[in-house]
């Protein structure tokens, strides 16, 4: 478990210099072709390790349940982030993993129930261990997205 939490929290640190001196209206902003925008893809990282992690382990999520139904898998950026806001996202991109770290190592996440994910045919995650390595692959894909959004933003 700790190899995955080493990569969530690498992968995130990552993104955080990628996004580094980019202005909030860039980061709000959705490229033509693009169905989100950066400060969305952020946040979607956070609300769907939230699900995978602490919700499907019947555990308390260390984020706000009405911030994980805003930015789950199947919405869209449906405002504009403020700054403020968006260095909040920021802080519970490594504060949300620091916390998982701590919450692993006790027996939290024991009730984990199994899930079979539609958008991912043959993927069944039977417990934490499954989900964390499965968020280090979701993280990794948005990352790549953001590099994209980041690249499209410039032209």
């Amino acid at each position: 478990m700790k190899e995955s939490i080493d990569i969530m929290r690498a992968g995130r640190k990552f993104l955080i210099n990628i996004l580094d001196g980019i202005p909030i209206e860039r980061l709000n902003q959705i490229p033509e072709g693009f169905n989100n925008n950066l400060a969305w893809n952020v946040a979607h990282m956070i609300a769907n390790q939230q699900i995978l992690c602490y919700r499907n382990a019947g555990a308390k999520p260390v984020s706000e349940e009405e911030f994980i139904d805003k930015y789950k898998t199947g919405t869209r950026p449906d405002n504009f982030i403020d700054e403020n806001k968006f260095k909040i996202f920021l802080q519970y991109l490594t504060s949300t993993i620091d916390q998982f770290e701590k919450d692993s190592e006790t027996k939290m996440f024991k009730h984990y129930e199994a899930r079979e994910f539609k958008s991912y045919p043959g993927l069944k995650l039977e417990n934490i261990k499954d989900a964390a390595k499965f968020v280090t692959f979701h993280d990794g894909l948005h990352i790549g997205y953001c590099m994209a959004l980041k690249r499209a933003l410039k032209n």
